[in-house]
């Protein structure tokens, strides 16, 4: 009964399994035909997924991209190849026709993507949208100067612009360049030699030279030097994980294995790519860019890429800042003309207005922020290519995730035991500790039997040796002769042999397969490998060689003879492989160290376990052991392995190890901090469904039951369990059907079933291309998503050319990875991207903090002209003093923004949507309306109050610029008693002091209160008037409070244009209060200022610099001439302003706290959220 049972277990397990190769077969098959179908239309269908688009990249057709899925070289007989190639399989080709070839295929190598010279890199940095707004500023400064050269403060300006343009241009550009050079230090090394037959002989060859139809020898640990077709194999197999996205390798056969899809076939190897087991040789058939890394690589650049959303969002902020300035310029530029002001006046004016509305200073800290935020990242081993991109990547609403190297670590480990009908979880002692609590017991016999079989059966080693990349550098090193080149060689093996000391089990470098390596990195820690070995001998068989067979996969298992020695055997034979193999050759099992019989417990058991580990994504391994009986073995027996003169299908089942490639430590928790901030996570792999399905599960990308599982479960069809499900796993050959049935649509119509499969929060893409890759993304950025795509294969970086913010892996990433990338990940480590958007999002609001800032003082540096312009006040603020404001005391305070921490909901709140601006209205009523006035009040209170000290008081300045004089001479004195108050051009002409007749229209004159030319005159002696035939005082002057001397005219302030200035100092200064308390204010978005604390030392950093400023400019008498500035007394200093910068302080908090206690308890936001949030 229990073979009757047994067999009929094993003849369904068998069915099942045949019944799964052939539906996967099939499938296979009609995806190939389906891929051939389309690929003339590849094109179509990548560039013009969105409507409307009208500019398609002419660069690579992605159809001839991928015409690898069109070759033949495959599958066509080996005679006709040769025949195609003018080449013969065991002799290569001959010398003549190579070179023939060389100059028809040209060199072995990937085609350079022509760099742009350092000099246009440096143009387009100064030639932004921006830089363009500053040099309009600048040019409009030197025109204004043109027209007015009396007044040299415009040329000034303009000369300050162009030199904060240029300087900010060349810190951008160098610090761009900094990140190219790293980038360059990336470049992996291909072995420059290879071993090619050519004329019947065996030679070294420079791999470059390489031509379709030579015939080259493939070493163990080399890679692939171009595309070749397997002549020979021995056990040869090859990581194709760069291609593919499968983490196992794949054994190479001359045998054609898929007819249609090359990339499945086991005849091909591809340039590239590693041999980590055997060797073999091949006949090349691509080579250089018609490679299949080159194709791919061509479709990198057809994909094309974007402007960052920083840049468009700068561009968007440029646009509003020049409508407003320039009709606020032209709109007073037309009153000039309606109050009677000359031409040359009005366009000077126009100009300082539309200058004082340009924020000079904001590009210097958008340039500055940036840099900053980029070398804090490069700490956290991220490195930003393009500055812009740290503010994409905060923006981020959707990561397009690679699995393997990318999510998980590209490495086989143990993660699950098999033994004594129980399952353990595979803990590595090495990684989690002694404090752990571990599922398995050492001391147990059946984990010691496990433990033993799996050393024994495997080979793989720890490898000790030189890294070949460093091997390959220093003999490639420029410069060096060969006896350099080995002092070089010998001190690098020493501190290599150093640092191996160093290095835990799972740093050091193996030799040997991946499931070998993930046994040796488990078991090492428990008892070192080598000293398990040598505590058995293996058997010697009848030809005095080692009696062990290698795994092939024809037996699909692996074994070896040692000599054990127990009272009844002096023999073990000892056995691994595919655990149904394993299985079947068994007939008995150990339990707790007994021998039991199979019987259908066991069976099931086995069955349930195995199909666990199949559901979760794991490579398992059997094991198995037989003690040979001492009276048939005896000691010296000369075994066959031929033949196989001892038994080997009674053998004593010892257990399973599952193996996987796992995620990475911190990715779990990065996933969950990502969907935390409201951001999607899907990933998109080549892998299988069922292995991309688990690691997805392990990742936390999925959490509940997937469409397909439901499916099986409850018996339902596809479209009932999508709409019960939010998890989706979507095979390829889905993308490929849906891209076939949209032909012929109409745009707006295409892609539907994509954006419905988009629309699930937990997804999965199994068995993608890369140009699948790339309608995966296009189809999340017709959702309107920022895309971000990760990956490290060349199989990546199509799509991460595509995405909004690119990201490649930097020690597992491939050239093309990495060329594509904007952002890598210098430690391949998945979670510093969560570090990278929470930078990006901080940045973004920080940006917003400074931009707010620059523009409230933009109003107070507009509103005096305005008010000089219509009132005819005296121009309480010079554009001298507006360049000093935006160039010198704000840029600092502004810069240190980027050092604020950022607002406690920075993680949980929602990724911005695309109609969500830097600047949006609701900022410009903020800093223009509210915090903008009341800046201005600030330089404005303070102006008034100095000019009050100095004798002139607030109503009396109105429309003062207008009044007409009698202008006295310089030597004249003010007498009040004296008819006509001192002023001897009044007594020339009102001889008898009484005015019978108005002032004659030769003698007007108007006080200048712009430049220096009536600095010297006591205007209580110009502001007179002929009022009822006698002369009076047209004002009631206040009393001169401060009796304080102009070092420049070497007389009082009181009651002269020389106030003006002085006031203006004041004003500028006042100014300079405010924004100390709007800063303040601004440190933070929602939060309460005391939360936000006094941890930023860099802003009082800032507000040094700015006081030192200001103190500077009031007392250097350098800066005074240049600046037209004067020493201040401290009243003076803009204490004045205080009352009204704490109502903007008062102002900015009270509107924060209304901000946070009227949040909404639903979705729909308060009023507040709404109007008032920017």
């Amino acid at each position: 009964m229990k073979s009757a049972s047994k067999s009929a277990s094993m003849i369904i397990t068998m069915f099942t399994q045949q019944n799964q190769e052939m539906q996967l077969a099939q499938a296979k098959k009609e995806f190939d035909e389906m891929a051939k179908e389309i690929a003339d239309r590849r094109k179509k269908l990548l560039f013009q997924l969105e409507k409307g688009k009208k500019k398609e990249v002419e660069k690579v057709d992605a159809s001839k991209a991928e015409k690898f899925k069109t070759m033949d070289e495959h599958r066509i007989p080996l005679e006709e190849l040769e025949q195609r190639f003018q080449t013969n399989a065991k002799t290569g080709l001959t010398r003549e026709v190579a070179d023939q070839k060389l100059v028809e295929f040209g060199k072995n190598e990937l085609s350079q993507k022509e760099k742009e010279p350092w000099y246009m890199k440096l143009i387009h940095e100064l030639t932004s949208m921006f830089a363009w707004l500053l040099w309009a500023g600048a040019a409009l400064c030197f025109l204004a100067y043109g027209l007015a050269p009396e007044d040299p403060s415009n040329l000034y300006l303009g000369i300050v612009i162009m030199v904060v343009n240029t300087l900010t241009g060349i810190i951008t550009f160098f610090q761009n360049a900094k990140s190219e050079a790293i980038m360059d230090a990336f470049k992996n090394f291909i072995p420059p030699e290879t071993l090619v037959i050519r004329d019947g002989q065996q030679q070294k060859f420079p791999a470059s030279n390489l031509v379709p139809g030579d015939v080259v020898v493939i070493e163990n640990g080399k890679r692939i030097p171009a595309d070749i077709r397997i002549l020979e194999s021995n056990e040869m197999k090859v990581d194709n994980s760069s291609l593919t996205g499968e983490s196992l390798l794949l054994l190479r056969s001359p045998e054609c294995t898929n007819q249609t899809n090359p990339l499945e076939t086991k005849n091909l190897a591809f340039f590239g790519t590693l041999c980590k087991e055997g060797n073999g040789k091949g006949m090349v058939v691509f080579t250089g860019d018609n490679t299949v890394i080159g194709q791919i690589a061509g479709l990198v650049d057809s994909s094309g890429g974007d402007d960052t959303t920083l840049r468009r969002e700068l561009n968007v902020f440029i646009k509003y800042i020049a409508v407003i300035a320039i009709s606020i310029g032209v709109i007073f530029f037309v009153l000039g003309f309606i109050i009677g002001y000359p031409a040359i006046t009005n366009l000077v004016f126009a100009i300082g207005i539309i200058v004082a509305n340009v924020p000079e200073g904001l590009l210097a800290t958008v340039t500055v922020a940036l840099t900053l935020t980029a070398k804090k990242l490069a700490y956290k081993k991220v490195l930003v290519k393009n500055l812009e991109g740290v503010e994409t990547l905060g923006s981020t609403s959707c990561i397009c995730s690679d699995k393997t190297g990318t999510l998980t670590q590209n490495k086989m480990t143990v993660e699950n035991l098999w033994y004594n009908n129980k399952k353990y979880k595979g803990a590595n002692k090495e990684k989690m500790g002694p404090k752990f609590n571990y599922e398995y017991d050492l001391n147990e016999v059946g984990f010691k039997t496990l433990h033993e079989t799996a050393i024994l059966c495997s080979e793989a080693t720890f490898d000790t040796a030189l890294p070949q990349e460093q091997q390959i550098r220093i003999q490639n090193a420029i410069g060096l002769n060969q006896q350099q080149k080995d002092q070089k060689m010998k001190e690098a093996i020493e501190k290599w042999n150093q640092n191996f000391q160093k290095m835990t089990c799972q740093e050091k470098p193996t030799i040997g397969d991946a499931s070998e390596t993930a046994l040796i990195k488990f078991f090492q820690p428990i008892n070192d490998i080598i000293q398990t070995r040598q505590s058995r001998q293996v058997a010697r068989d009848n030809e005095h060689k080692m009696a062990k067979m290698p795994f092939n996969s024809t037996n699909k298992y692996a074994f070896i003879i040692v000599e054990y020695e127990t009272p009844d055997s002096h023999y073990c034979l000892l056995t691994k492989g595919a655990p149904e193999r394993i299985w079947g050759l068994c007939d008995s099992a150990y339990n707790n160290g007994r021998v039991e019989l199979k019987d259908e417990k066991w069976e099931q058991s086995f069955v349930q376990i195995n199909e666990q580990f199949g559901r979760q994504g794991e490579r398992v391994l059997g094991f198995s052991k037989l003690h040979l009986p001492k009276e048939q073995f005896p000691i010296g027996y000369q075994f066959n392995l031929d033949k196989m003169n001892f038994p080997f299908n009674k053998q004593v089942f010892v257990g399973l190890i599952s193996l996987i490639d796992p995620p990475k430590d911190n990715v779990p928790y990065a996933v969950i901090k990502c969907k935390t901030a409201g951001i999607q996570v899907i990933m998109v792999t080549g892998d299988q469904p069922v292995t991309a399905a688990a690691i997805a599960r392990q990742c936390n990308i999925i959490t509940e039951k997937t469409v397909d599982e439901l499916m099986q479960e409850k018996g339902i069809s596809f479209e009932e369990a999508f709409h019960q499900s939010n998890a989706l796993v979507i095979h390829g050959d889905k993308l490929t059907k849906m891209a076939i049935d949209d032909e012929g649509l109409p745009e707006e119509d295409k892609g539907r079933q994509l954006q419905e499969w988009l629309s699930k929060p937990q997804l999965v893409f199994a068995r993608t291309s890369p140009a699948q890759k790339l309608i995966i993304v296009a189809g999340c950025q017709r959702r309107g998503h920022i895309v971000a795509v990760t990956g490290d294969g060349v199989n990546d970086s199509p799509a991460i050319k595509k995405a909004d913010i690119g990201i490649a892996m930097g020690i597992t990433g491939s050239d093309v990875a990495k060329d594509a990338a904007d952002m890598i990940l210098l430690n391949d480590d998945f979670s510093s991207i969560v570090v990278g958007i929470e930078e990006g999002r901080k940045i973004f609001d920080n940006l917003k903090k400074s931009i707010a800032y620059c523009l409230t003082s933009n109003i107070s540096e507009l509103l005096p002209f305005l008010g000089f312009v219509i009132f005819r006040i005296p121009l309480p603020l010079t554009t001298v003093l507006i360049l000093c404001i935006d160039i010198g005391t704000d840029i600092f305070p502004c810069t240190t923004y980027v050092f604020e921490d950022a607002d406690i909901d920075i993680m949980t709140r929602r990724p911005r949507s695309q109609d969500e601006h830097l600047v949006s209205g609701k900022l410009l009523v903020y800093a223009y309306v509210q915090n903008g006035v009341l800046s201005t009040y600030c330089g404005y209170f303070q102006w008034f109050v100095t000019l009050y000290d100095f004798g002139f008081n607030p109503q009396d300045l109105l429309f003062i610029g207008v009044r007409e004089t009698i202008l006295p001479k310089t030597g004249d004195q003010y007498d009040p008693t004296d008819p006509w108050f001192g002023n001897s051009n009044l007594k020339r002409i009102y001889e008898n002091g009484k005015c019978d007749f108005p002032f004659p229209e030769e003698e007007i004159e108007e006080i200048d209160w712009i430049y220096a030319n009536h600095a010297k005159l006591d205007l209580r002696m110009a502001y007179i008037e002929c009022k009822d035939g006698e002369l009076k005082e047209v004002f009631q002057w206040a009393p001169c409070s401060v009796n304080l001397v102009s070092p420049y005219t070497k007389r009082p302030y009181c009651f002269t244009t020389e106030a003006s200035n002085y006031a203006q100092t004041s004003f500028f200064y006042g100014i300079v209060v405010g924004q100390i308390c709007n800063y303040q204010g601004l440190r933070s978005l929602k939060n309460a200022g005391t939360f936000q604390g006094f941890s930023n030392y860099y802003m009082f950093f800032g507000f040094w610099v700015e006081f030192m400023l200001t103190v500077a400019l009031s007392y250097i008498e350098v800066f005074n001439t240049v600046f037209g500035t004067r020493d201040l007394l401290f009243i003076h200093y803009g204490i004045c302003a205080l009352p009204f910068a704490l109502i903007m302080l008062i102002w900015a908090e009270g509107r924060k706290w209304m901000i946070r206690a009227s949040k909404s308890k639903t979705n729909y936001p308060s009023w507040w959220e709404r109007c008032v949030v920017f």
